[in-house]
């Protein structure tokens, strides 16, 4: 199977098993909590990048450490298209950290704004999972 886009993409093609085996629609149903504002779609597809290279116990201690951090960490982070009010979620459900946002700053959910909030955020936690990785698999 090849994967020809994004962050998988990328990693299939500079480093082959196991990301050329992972199709990036596999990930879609996270947006939005899994369509259901339950976990934050970030930490679910951390644990499966987390996962698919670490066993059990390091995904597991990886994976508390991203949460926590998670927990704690100003979002967004990354901004490139606006100036946005970062909020501390609190917690790593979807409705939480979402509602902590558009409760600080008025934006509404269907908001280009809270959209832009939300990618941000993906992009912090990418960042992160690479910098934990690297830093236990190096």
């Amino acid at each position: 199977m090849a994967v020809s886009e994004g962050f998988f993409g990328e990693l299939a093609e500079k480093v082959g098993y196991p990301f050329d085996h992972i199709p990036p629609q596999a990930f879609i149903t996270a947006a939005g909590g899994y369509g259901q504002a339950s976990l934050c779609g970030t930490v679910g597809v951390a644990a499966a990048c987390i996962g698919s290279v670490c066993d059990a116990d390091t995904s597991k201690k990886l994976l508390a450490e991203i949460s926590k951090w998670y927990k704690n960490a100003e979002f967004p982070m990354y901004q490139p298209e606006h100036d946005l009010q970062t909020t501390v979620a609190g917690s790593v459900m979807c409705d939480v950290s979402v509602g902590e946002f558009m409760e600080a700053t008025g934006f509404e959910y269907g908001s280009t704004e809270r959209k832009a909030r939300c990618a941000g955020t993906a992009a912090d936690v990418t960042g992160k999972i690479v910098e934990m990785l690297n830093a236990e698999l190096a």
